[in-house]
């Protein structure tokens, strides 16, 4: 075999130079966890409110705009049934005058082309 693969299947100097690695390895991953910053205690809170507010303000803006349209449409309702009861009580004068005035009677008839005899 050549001399890297000695490095990596030779067991008689691979324990020996795996447990100097080893104790190495666990050195520097002592002092990398020394060295590692630790996140301040508030971040979490400022994330954890940031994103609580973020989905008070959704759920708000879409109860707003449902209100919103449900305010329009009342509106645009509120109008129809106005032009409605005026048509309404325009229809109600117009069949009070054809009962009452015999004029009006007499107009209506001649309009659709009856005859209306005199007495």
């Amino acid at each position: 075999m050549n001399k890297a693969a000695n490095i990596y299947w030779d067991n008689s100097q691979g324990s020996v130079s795996a447990s100097r690695r080893s104790t190495s390895t666990r050195r520097r991953r002592a002092t990398a966890k020394a060295n590692t910053r630790t996140t301040p205690w508030w971040l979490s809170w400022v994330i954890f409110g940031s994103i609580f507010g973020m989905l008070i303000i959704s759920i708000n803006f879409r109860a707003f705009s449902e209100m919103r349209e449900e305010v329009e449409q009342n509106g645009r309702l509120a109008a129809q049934i106005q032009n409605l009861m005026d048509e309404n009580l325009a229809l109600q004068e117009e069949i009070h005058t054809l009962k009452s005035d015999p004029r009006v009677i007499e107009r209506e008839a001649k309009r659709i082309g009856i005859g209306v005899s005199q007495k």
